[in-house]
């Protein structure tokens, strides 16, 4: 054994040995062949073809061949610094591969368990944009380090620089550093201030996902880690890094050359494809892109909404709807009579999601081990931290009641005390893994929907409980033919198990409760089973209904596009909430979606195991009469019964104000007609627990 050892660790020494004055000589790709003589980048710019999974031709993404290029004269220095600085902070000091960078990267994926694109240098950016496909495969990032290597040693640092800067795609159909200046800002790249080169430097690596112009917030947030990255690197003054994270975002947008906006759908599809098949390719065009949009469905999603909302002055209608076994969007449509709509809002547009959020946290409270036909909470008005006074809309309450039927009230004085009892920080941490990308504050108001979000990102979360608590990343990319008829598959990502199945089967039985006989009765389908959820912002300026049946989750949104102004008035609604046209929308979407496919059950794999549960605000009339600490000795089941002739005397007290009883936990024999009963108002939409009256109802 010694003698092997000894053999192991010569033979060792002498490959090390070898492949040190091969890397010395030749490179250290001296052992594989690559070149650069005879690549050219792909051919010249012309429209692609957006298709549906069958084929059929939904819309073109127009030729973005006239970008204009600039020197790096003309290129701001602080806009060099910054991408430098994010992209590749060894640029100056490395051959084209970063092997620190590597074996960062290396770390991360053997402690994830997965696989990483870190570590890439611009080089290797630069050639896999110009030459190759970012499909990852050995192979091809063997080759691609070759050519980066290769590109060091031919051009300088400036040029390969320069030509990076003017390839990258920044998102709105900006390719190159001067149309993302004047994109954004109406101006010149050589005139980029500090803050602006930032916010530009933190798009490439997610242009939809950090857009300013649809995601402020996100955008922020990016610019504030390229700015750090720019003070660690000693570019900026800690007191310069400290103006520029507090300064607004100063857009100035202007439509940039060549943007085509031929149909909403268009900077999600090519930012999709950016990130799967690289800029350049995109840039240059002529590709048959076959989505994974069903051409019926998204048919049937735009007349259920212009069927609905069909007179002049009429909100605007969206609907997003996703396989949830796959993450395959198969209907992205958004509606307007008498308008035409360019901007995405299903994947960019950023609302309140009102009550629609309290599935996070009903969702939360049974990962708890909380019984939610069980455990009571007490409705009543309620004063948080902070003066936050939560209360319904009509001031009716029903004293103690299970979680189910707070649910099937949408009361927000029970989830608001649930809420605490839980903490925002677990449902904010939650609502990110089942598929919200966008910034949570994990304020105690979380549970009212204060949060801004899209009806995409809504409908992810949702599809997660659909498809029994497994999360899948959305797709719209099915494959694409490039010219010459190469075909390449997109990715298809495997989903994760997110909720346990058992809890995910309670969530969903209570919210098909909330469609039989709570504030979604006008989304019910007949015949099949439905989940679902209403959501209304106090203002009534958002209004949602997300639900699912086992093989389609899908969300609808009815609001001003440009602004966010009350819907009082709208077809003689009073004032527009979840469980009215946004759940009419629904219903008429899904009933010509699912005609002709078989109806499924909901899975029923059993309960997950309860505990006694004691909430500190459990039954507090404010923050200040909460529990102390492990004050409760688990008698509440004794103190329930004890209290059921209390709970029926305050109930019966609140139906002579109310439409029905709500003391009752059972379902009822409900109308399948599109024509929905007034239902939920939802609670305020500010960021912040609001310092005065936040209201909802319970049904009128």
């Amino acid at each position: 054994m010694k003698r092997g050892l000894q053999i192991a660790a010569a033979c060792a020494v002498v490959l090390i040995g070898a492949f040190a004055v091969g890397t010395a000589v030749a490179g250290p790709f001296f052992w594989y062949s690559c070149s650069l003589d005879g690549l050219e980048a792909h051919g010249a710019a012309r429209a692609s073809i957006i298709l549906a999974s069958d084929g059929t031709h939904l819309g073109l993404l127009g030729a973005t061949g006239n970008r204009q290029p600039v020197s790096i004269r003309r290129i701001s220095p602080v806009m060099r610094k910054a991408i430098i600085d994010t992209e590749d902070r060894r640029f100056y000091s490395n051959n084209g591969i970063d092997y620190v960078g590597i074996a960062r990267a290396l770390k991360s994926d053997v402690s994830s368990g997965g696989y990483a694109q870190g570590g890439s240098t611009i080089e290797q950016q630069l050639v896999r944009n110009l030459y190759l496909t970012p499909t990852q495969s050995l192979g091809r990032k063997l080759t691609e380090g070759c050519l980066a290597v290769q590109l060091d040693e031919q051009w300088s640092k400036d040029r390969i620089l320069t030509a990076y800067l003017n390839d990258i795609y920044f998102g709105q159909e900006a390719y190159g550093i001067e149309t993302a200046a004047e994109a954004y800002f109406g101006v010149h790249a050589k005139d980029l201030s500090l803050e602006q080169a930032a916010l530009l430097a933190g798009l490439p690596q997610a242009p939809s996902a950090y857009d300013p112009l649809n995601r402020p917030e996100a955008a922020k947030t990016r610019r504030t880690e390229v700015l750090r990255a720019m003070l660690q690197a000693g570019d900026i003054s800690r007191s310069r890094y400290r103006r520029a994270i507090h300064s607004p975002l100063g857009l100035h947008p202007r439509q940039a050359p060549g943007l085509s906006g031929q149909t909403y759908l268009t900077d999600y599809i090519t930012s999709q494809l950016v990130k799967e098949y690289g800029a350049e390719r995109v840039r240059r065009g002529g590709l048959r892109i076959y989505t994974t949009l069903d051409a019926k469905m998204q048919t049937d999603a735009t007349r259920s909404i212009l069927g609905t909302l069909d007179r002049k002055g009429d909100p605007a209608g969206a609907v997003v709807s996703i396989d949830p076994k796959t993450g395959r969007i198969r209907a992205m449509a958004i509606a307007q009579t008498g308008q035409r709509i360019a901007y995405d809002l299903p994947v960019d547009g950023q609302r309140q999601a009102g009550s629609t959020f309290k599935m996070f946290v009903l969702t939360q409270a049974v990962q708890r081990e909380i019984n939610p036909y069980s455990t009571q909470y007490l409705s009543a008005p309620f004063v948080g931290p902070d003066n936050w006074r939560v209360h319904t809309f009509e001031n009716t309450y029903s004293g103690r009641i299970p979680l189910t039927q707070a649910t099937l009230l949408s009361d927000n004085t029970v989830f608001a005390r649930l809420t605490l009892d839980l903490g925002p920080e677990p449902i904010a941490a939650l609502a990110h893994r089942m598929g919200i990308q966008s910034n949570l504050k994990p304020v105690p108001s979380i549970v009212l929907g204060v949060n801004a979000v899209s009806p995409l990102d809504l409908a992810t979360a949702y599809a997660t409980l659909a498809d029994g608590g497994v999360a899948h990343e959305p797709s719209i990319l099915d494959k694409v033919v490039f010219p010459g008829g190469h075909v390449e598959q997109a990715s298809k990502p495997k989903g994760k198990q997110i909720v346990d199945p058992k809890v995910a089967a309670v969530v969903t039985k209570v919210l098909e409760a909330n469609v039989q006989s709570g504030t979604g009765t006008a989304a019910a389908l007949a015949g099949r089973p439905t989940a679902g959820k209403t959501g209304t912002t106090d203002s009534f300026a958002d209004a949602w209904f997300a639900g699912w049946v086992p093989q389609l989750a899908t969300v609808t949104w009815v609001g001003y596009p440009s602004n966010e102004r009350p819907m009082r008035g709208v077809h003689g609604i009073a004032g527009v909430t979840g469980g009215t046209l946004p759940a009419e929308i629904w219903h008429t979407y899904m009933t010509g979606a699912l005609r002709g496919q078989p109806v499924e059950q909901f899975a029923a794999p059993g309960s997950p195991p309860f505990k006694p549960w004691c909430g500190r605000y459990q039954f507090a009339r404010t923050w200040l009469d909460a529990r102390k600490p492990h004050g409760c000795k688990h008698k509440q089941h004794h103190k329930g019964k004890k209290k059921t002739t209390t709970t029926r005397q305050k109930t019966t007290t609140a139906q002579t104000t109310t439409a029905r009883t709500v003391t009752q936990t059972t379902t009822r024999t409900f109308p399948t007609t599109t024509t929905p009963p007034p239902t939920t108002i939802e609670p305020p939409t500010t960021t912040q627990p609001p310092p005065t009256t936040t209201t909802t109802t319970t049904e009128p």
